[in-house]
């Protein structure tokens, strides 16, 4: 399997607009200590920081359009990013304070035609500069790079790293395919992390919370499936998608299906 790249990018949140006029006029964004901080942050190898809008930003909601270099990253209280801010609940808290130079726009957005709630993406700048859409930018594993390569040659439409909340617990899915009549979890096996005993406790726990609380279908496929065997991988996708009624596209706001004897897509209806 070739070697991946080491994720050198963090595509990071802005919640609102005064954090976004902090980034265009001080130069800085912070993360809390106390929350899941990407590793990059932690460690200093974060090379470049990117952002993404969410719906209160209007033409630029749900999209990526700037980034810049990193040049320094050090751990801080609010208070010393907000002296004004001295008696703040939070003013003793710590923060890393990421500090970059101008911002500087990409060749082009990277919208995320679904409209999702994401709070930070590591990648690579090269993916950020090459991406069409969000779904492009991800960088999580080698594998679920390689199945989405062939997605995009079959015209299969999935959203990446989606965010699924149920009664019990919040999970991350692979790859979401939203049909008609139902929705699609696709899971990248890979041997040497998902065959270890614990895993396989917890991914099965997970199946039945997926499917019998949020009544979702999945299909999990292993590294064997996704190294060398790729067309039965996308033939079982995409008869699932048939028996879900067809793939429901956000870019055009349309549902179109697979066909079960070509495997060429049309109009649904």
């Amino acid at each position: 399997m070739t070697t991946q790249p080491a994720n050198d990018t963090l595509v990071a949140l802005l919640k609102d607009k005064t954090d976004f006029t902090i980034a265009q006029e001080q130069g800085w964004y912070r993360i809390p200590v106390s929350t899941r901080v990407p590793d990059m942050v932690r460690k200093g190898t974060i090379k470049y920081i990117a952002f993404y809008f969410k719906k209160i930003f209007g033409d630029w909601k749900y999209s990526i359009r700037q980034y810049t270099p990193v040049t320094t990253i050090t751990e801080v209280t609010r208070r010393e990013l907000m002296p004004h801010q001295s008696y703040h609940p939070k003013a003793g808290n710590k923060y890393y304070k990421i500090s970059f130079g101008p911002l500087q726009d990409l060749p082009r957005p990277i919208v995320s035609h679904r409209g999702r709630q994401l709070l930070f993406i590591p990648t690579t700048l090269h993916k950020l500069l090459e991406a069409d859409e969000i779904n492009d930018i991800f960088a999580d594993s080698p594998l679920e790079n390689r199945l989405w390569a062939e997605l995009k040659k079959n015209n299969l439409p999935a959203e990446r790293q989606f965010f699924l909340q149920t009664n019990e617990a919040n999970w991350i899915c692979d790859f979401a395919f939203f049909c008609k009549t139902g929705t699609i979890n696709v899971e990248c096996d890979g041997d040497a992390y998902h065959m270890k005993p614990e895993q396989v406790i917890y991914d099965k726990t997970r199946n039945n919370e997926i499917t019998a609380v949020a009544n979702w279908a999945v299909l999990r496929f292993t590294t064997k499936h996704l190294m060398e065997d790729m067309p039965y991988t996308i033939q079982t996708i995409k008869r699932k998608i048939d028996k879900f009624g067809g793939l429901h596209y956000a870019r055009e706001d349309a549902f179109k299906y697979v066909s079960k004897k070509d495997g060429q897509l049309g109009l649904f209806d």
